[in-house]
C-alpha cells in the first residue's frame, strides 16, 4: 500500500496505513507489527512518520509496546452506540470478547428522595441495587452499580448475578425488555476503591455514565451508575435515531 500524500500530515497518513494494515492483514490482540523498517516501507512513509503514529496509537491504547520485543495490537475495546439499546455483555461480545463480572454485593434497598427523583419512582419504592466490577476477557472495564425497578421483577434478587446476565434475566424471566433511556457521561478521576476493584492507579481518569433505562411504554426499569475505564471501553454515535442499528458492515470503521 501507498499512502497519497493529498495533503494529509505524515504522521495522520501513518496512522490510517498502520489501521488499513491490522485490518488487511486480520490482525487481532496480541500479534505482533513487522518491523518499523518494513511496515514505513509498505505503507509508503517515513520511519519519523510512523514513529509518531505508533506513539499515537499506543496512547490510545490500539497499541502497546514491549520493551525489547515489538509493537503489538491490543484486542479491540467494546463499544456502547448510543442509539442502540445494548448491555454491556453484548457490547464485549460484539467486540470479539467474552464478558464477565464479579459481583460486589446485591441487596433489596427503598428509595430515597434521589433515587425517587432520578428513576420516576416515589419516595420508598422497592429497588433492587447490584454492584458489579464488569471484565472483557480478564480485564476489568467497568464498575456498575445498578438500581432495578423492583415491582415489575419481584424475587429477582434470587438470582446469582455473579453468572447471569441482568437484561438476559429481565427479558427471560420476566418478559421485560429495554425499549429507550438517556445516558448522561462526564470525565472523572478513580477513587481508591474504584481504582482497587479496577486495577488502575488512584485518580486515574475514568468515565462516570448516569443512564435510565425505560420500557417501551415509559416503565423505568433500571437506573444505573457506572465507572467506565476510557482505556478499555469506548462510546460512540451512528447518526441514526433512536433504536436504530447500522447494518455491519457500515460499522466496520468502530472496530478501534
Amino acid at each position: 500500500m501507498s499512502v497519497m500524500s493529498s495533503g494529509i500530515p505524515p504522521k495522520d497518513r501513518a496512522q490510517e496505513g498502520i489501521l488499513w494494515h491490522i485490518k488487511s492483514e486480520g490482525l487481532k490482540g496480541g500479534d505482533r507489527l513487522m518491523p518499523e523498517r518494513e511496515l514505513a516501507e509498505k505503507l509508503g512513509v517515513s520511519r519519523t512518520a510512523l514513529r509518531a503514529a505508533i506513539m499515537q496509537l499506543i496512547s490510545t491504547h490500539v497499541l502497546e509496546s514491549r520493551q525489547g520485543s515489538g509493537t503489538y495490537v491490543l484486542p479491540p475495546k467494546p463499544i456502547n452506540i448510543f442509539q442502540e439499546t445494548y448491555n454491556f455483555s453484548e457490547a464485549v461480545r460484539r467486540a470479539g470478547r467474552e464478558p464477565g463480572s464479579v459481583l460486589v454485593y446485591a441487596r433489596l434497598i427503598e428509595a430515597d428522595g434521589d433515587l425517587a427523583d432520578r428513576t420516576g419512582l416515589v419516595v420508598g419504592a422497592p429497588l433492587f441495587e447490584m454492584r458489579r466490577v464488569r471484565f472483557a476477557d480478564d480485564e476489568p472495564v467497568a464498575i456498575e452499580t445498578a438500581y432495578v425497578n423492583y415491582a415489575i421483577c419481584p424475587g429477582i434478587e434470587a438470582h446469582d448475578f455473579a453468572v447471569e446476565s441482568l437484561y438476559d434475566v429481565l427479558a427471560g424471566e420476566y418478559d421485560v425488555h429495554v425499549g429507550h433511556g438517556e445516558e448522561r457521561i462526564s470525565i472523572a478521576r478513580a477513587t481508591a476503591d474504584e481504582a482497587s476493584l479496577l486495577r488502575v492507579e488512584e485518580g486515574s481518569p475514568v468515565f462516570f455514565e448516569r443512564a435510565l433505562e425505560c420500557q417501551a411504554d415509559g416503565v423505568p426499569v433500571e437506573y444505573l451508575k457506572a465507572v467506565i475505564l476510557p482505556s478499555r471501553y469506548r462510546f460512540a454515535s451512528n447518526g441514526c435515531e433512536n433504536g436504530s442499528r447500522l447494518k455491519e458492515v457500515k460499522s466496520a470503521w468502530l472496530t478501534w
